[in-house]
């Protein structure tokens, strides 16, 4: 029996770390953060915000599943450009990543000037749970941790969302595609993994799928509440070659972990379903050069930047 990768959130920690090394996710979303944020978010919130921000408040910001911050700080970064004062309040559930993050503003506290933190080391549901939805944002960060909320909870997760947000706000929220890479992978073989373990007694309990949320999900439920959003998309690649070569590394065991978010995928399903789950792999990577002008195996996913107004 397999069970979803987050039941060992240990595993679930090195499978993340590992896929950022093979993949380049953090720098495409740098590069359209540097390009694009701010004509389309910051422009727009100085716009709707002028009068007030910087004079009578600050720009209250909320980080949902920041991680190790990389992305948070770009956009901090850009605000602060234009906005005097800066209330950033950070969610993250992984006390080793918000403590790389609060490392890393402390290092750089001369960038931060202006901006005050508050810290969050829980769950978006926990944050709620205790916070309730009182506090107001002008922006909403939340890149690739939507799928923290899970699809049978997406509808009441965007409606409080845009609760959450100030009128003339906006959520920024990337999220992975369903036809391409991983999105089309775990969505192709939702059943891979479906008990979830009991935290008190380590045992499987109720069913749940590995199933990720994506960005055809999201923006069918905004369509139908008729909320308003704009939307960019680019690509990310991931060296998967390890998971190809025949000896048995922890690389390539680890990275098809985090990629069928499955715990311990390759020694936890049966054989049939390992061939298929590769095939599938097979017929939808890539081959690219590496710096050494080497063949790597890329596993390439789409996906979608959506700029979510209220």
């Amino acid at each position: 029996m397999s069970l979803p990768l987050t039941c060992n959130k240990d595993r679930w920690l090195e499978a993340y770390n590992m896929f950022l090394e093979n993949s380049d996710r953090q720098q495409r979303v740098g590069e359209w953060i540097e390009r694009e944020f701010e004509s389309k978010v910051v422009n727009i919130l100085s716009d709707r915000h002028s009068d007030d921000i910087g004079v009578k408040q600050p720009l209250c910001v909320l980080g949902i599943g920041s991680a190790e911050g990389n992305q948070d700080i770009l956009q901090l970064k850009q605000l602060k450009s234009e906005f005097s004062q800066i209330s950033a309040t950070v969610v993250e559930p992984s006390r080793q990543m918000i403590l790389q993050y609060q490392d890393t503003v402390h290092q750089k506290s001369q960038d931060f000037t202006g901006i005050e933190f508050e810290w969050h080391n829980q769950t978006y549901q926990d944050f709620i749970q205790l916070h309730g939805i009182k506090q107001k944002y002008h922006l909403i960060s939340m890149v690739h941790s939507i799928y923290c909320v899970g699809d049978t909870d997406l509808e009441e997760a965007l409606r409080e969302l845009q609760d959450l947000l100030e009128p003339g706000g906006v959520i920024l929220m990337v999220v992975l595609t369903d036809h391409t890479g991983v999105g089309k992978l775990v969505n192709t073989f939702p059943n891979l993994a479906t008990k979830e373990q009991n935290s008190a007694t380590n045992e499987p309990s109720t069913t749940k799928s590995n199933r990720l949320v994506n960005s055809t999900d999201v923006k069918s439920i905004l369509d139908k509440h008729k909320i308003a959003y704009t939307q960019s998309e680019y690509t990310e690649f991931t060296d998967i070659t390890a998971c190809f070569l025949e000896e048995n590394t922890i690389t390539g065991n680890i990275l098809l972990d985090g990629l069928t978010q499955t715990l311990d995928f390759k020694t936890s399903v049966s054989t049939d379903v390992y061939d298929k789950v590769m095939d599938f792999i097979k017929d939808n990577m890539s081959v690219r050069k590496d710096q050494h002008d080497s063949d790597k195996l890329c596993f390439d996913s789409v996906c979608d930047i959506l700029m979510i107004s209220k």
